[in-house]
């Protein structure tokens, strides 16, 4: 039984040596990166979906949600509905890890080189606005290729 105690007590010391040894920013882009990765997947049969709306594809065009999800998932089974998925989580993990690492720097950076600005709205607005430009500056390329291959139909067998 003290063995086990003992083991467990180095595991928990081993863990919490390992995190203090990474960066805060480092953390940021972790924790960002798998929250969006889980998001998207969600909800990727709705943004599927919404995809095929937003395009006016003439075979969507007048059957609803409900109607699209079922021609869907008769014509082109379930796993199509994470068609593009891929692409989004390989587009949204990097956004999401990039605004939120850089929300929280530029969060620190002006409270430290612009103390009068405060920590209230005006702040997260700031550090918010630069943070999106930021990660939608890396990240828009990989939009577009998500985009693509959503958009794809494959007609009935």
């Amino acid at each position: 039984m003290e063995e086990v105690n003992a083991m467990r007590g180095e595991n928990d010391s081993c863990e919490e040596g390992f995190q203090s040894l990474m960066p805060v920013f480092v953390k940021e882009l972790v924790a960002g990166g798998v929250a969006g990765g889980v998001a998207k997947t969600s909800i990727a049969p709705l943004e599927r979906v919404k995809i095929l709306f937003q395009t006016r594809r003439a075979d969507f065009q007048n059957i609803g949600l409900l109607g699209s999800f079922r021609r869907i998932s008769h014509t082109e089974g379930l796993l199509s509905f994470y068609r593009g998925n891929g692409a989004s989580v390989a587009r949204i993990v990097p956004y999401a890890a990039l605004h939120y690492m850089a929300y929280e720097q530029y969060r620190r950076w002006m409270l430290l080189y612009f103390p009068r600005i405060g920590s209230g709205p005006v702040l997260d607005l700031i550090a918010g606005s630069f943070s999106g430009g930021t990660s939608v500056l890396f990240t828009y390329p990989l939009d577009l290729v998500r985009t693509k291959l959503a958009y794809q139909v494959v007609g009935p067998s």
